[in-house]
């Protein structure tokens, strides 16, 4: 008998391991993309990734945010989201994933498991095109 499990169940397993057994991390990964072909839930990783980064940051209090941004981000600017995330969710430490999409044209979005913050020059400027 195939039963899945909840994407929360599945995340709260997978973060207690992962906090637990922190030398054993690449194997939990592993076991967790077994589970998930086995039980045909691969079209479910999106969401099953925020909910282990809820889970991991409830469990550890580190936040995982994903900044996009048009161009690299400069330190400075890097540690003025790191500081403006910690203090919104008074997280023990901010890990930013930097990526770049020039077709942001400036600006940023930054992503964390519950919120999105786009002040990109193209959304701003999709805005104005809503606009009638």
């Amino acid at each position: 008998m195939n039963s899945k499990l909840s994407r929360r169940v599945i995340a709260r397993a997978f973060v207690a391991k992962l906090v637990d057994e922190p030398t054993r991390q690449a194997h939990w990964v592993k076991v967790l993309a077994g589970y998930l072909i086995e039980q045909q839930q691969i079209d479910t990783v999106d969401m099953l990734l925020a909910d282990i980064s809820r889970e991991y940051f409830a469990k550890t209090g580190v936040l995982l945010a994903d900044v996009t941004s048009a161009h690299p981000l400069t330190a400075e600017v890097r540690k003025a989201v790191e500081k403006a995330l910690h203090e919104a969710t008074d997280a023990k430490k901010v890990v930013i994933t930097e990526h770049t999409d020039q077709s942001l044209i400036g600006g940023m979005v930054a992503r964390t498991p519950d919120a999105v913050l786009d002040v990109s020059v193209r959304s701003q400027l999709n805005q104005l095109a809503a606009i009638k």
